[in-house]
Order: structure tokens, then C-alpha cells, then sequence
């Protein structure tokens, strides 16, 4: 693989993990209880408890990006399964700022308010991810969209959103507000990349 292929690989991947390190940052706050304070929820429990379904996703990951072993080891770098703090502001980004940042971010009402819509948000950032590296290397449609579906439900699962109905919402979300902007006619998508996304549409909507 030349440089210039390694770094696409790279940052393909990167979009997809992003969104997955909100969601398990996400998933060990709720999974705390809505009485537990961030200073003492634990990464390194929640990692551990969810360890199957966490290796699951990252091998669905590896399989829609045909990404290479080394591709993947940047998920050890971004260290978002590793033990560490999560903190109010942390949780204000991946939320996308549904509250006002003050000094009392801290409180349970607002911790739990950036927990649901940061959940909302990083499914949508997460499935948008999975379709669009999918469409970058021409993964099958059909089957790739099956694993999408599989992979968004196991997200789903990590922040308690275990409902059989997850995936259905979590696409509906996706079609309503990032879809859009690949698919109008204002948008710089080539007419091959707007295909290629609307053929995932498509087929998770036949599927969901």
C-alpha cells in the first residue's frame, strides 16, 4: 500500500472511530446510573463487561473498510476503551452542545440530558460513517448494509438503547439530517458518491 493509499485508509477509519469512542464514553455514563458522579464512573469496568460486543463492532469495522491490522491499531492510540476520565465538557462535545456550558454542567439532570442527545448524535455520526467508508471502497451494497445494520445495533446496545426498534430510529435520525447533505443537488458529492449513498439508503430502509 503507497503512502497516499495509507493515509485515506487512515482517515477513514478515523471517521468511524470517532463517533465509536463518543458512544462508549457515552455508554459507561449511562451505564453508571443516572446517581453516579463522573469522577466515579469506570472506563476500565464498563470495557471489560462489554468486551465481546466492543471486539464485535471493531471487527465489522475492519470488514466494511477492508482496513489493514495496522488501520485498526489506532484504536489502541485513541485509547477510548482504555481507563480514563470522562468529564462534563467531554460529554458537551459529543452532545453538540445541548447545554450551555457553566459550572454546573456537572449536575445530574444536565449529565444525563448530553448523555441522551450525545447518544442520538453519535449513532447518526457512527452509521454516516460506516455507509460513506463503504461507499469509498465499494463495498457490496446488500451485504455491507447488513453489517451496517448488525454494528449499528450493538452500538445502540452500549448506550442502553437495547429496543428491537433502535436501528429503525437511529436510521430514520440519519436520513433526516446527514443524508441530505450528500444527496441534494447543492451538494459537491459526485453524482457517484450520492449514488453510492443513496443505494445504502435504500437498502436499510428495505432491511429496517
Amino acid at each position: 500500500m503507497n503512502g497516499d493509499a495509507q493515509v485515506s485508509e487512515t482517515s477513514l477509519a478515523r471517521e468511524i472511530f470517532g463517533p465509536l469512542g463518543g458512544i462508549v464514553e457515552i455508554g459507561v455514563v449511562v451505564d453508571a446510573g443516572e446517581s453516579a458522579a463522573l469522577a466515579h464512573v469506570s472506563v476500565d469496568e464498563f470495557a471489560a463487561r462489554n468486551h465481546l460486543e466492543m471486539s464485535k463492532i471493531l471487527r465489522t469495522v475492519q470488514t466494511i473498510g477492508n482496513f489493514h491490522s495496522s488501520t485498526m491499531a489506532i484504536v489502541e492510540e485513541l485509547g477510548w476503551h482504555a481507563d480514563h476520565e470522562i468529564t462534563a465538557p467531554s460529554l458537551l462535545l459529543w452532545s453538540g452542545g445541548i447545554e450551555e456550558y457553566s459550572s454546573d454542567l456537572n449536575n445530574p439532570q444536565s449529565v444525563r440530558r448530553m448523555a441522551s442527545a450525545g447518544a442520538d448524535l453519535q449513532l447518526v455520526r457512527f452509521t454516516h460513517a460506516m455507509v460513506g467508508v463503504a461507499v469509498a471502497v465499494g463495498q457490496p451494497v446488500d451485504a455491507s448494509s447488513e453489517l451496517i445494520v448488525e454494528a449499528v445495533r450493538r452500538a445502540a446496545g452500549l448506550v442502553g438503547a437495547e429496543n428491537a426498534g433502535a436501528a429503525r430510529e437511529i436510521y430514520r435520525m440519519w436520513r433526516a439530517s446527514l443524508l441530505p447533505q450528500v444527496l441534494m443537488q447543492t451538494s459537491a458529492s459526485p453524482n457517484s458518491v450520492k449514488t453510492g449513498y443513496r443505494s445504502f439508503a435504500h437498502a436499510l430502509e428495505s432491511m429496517l
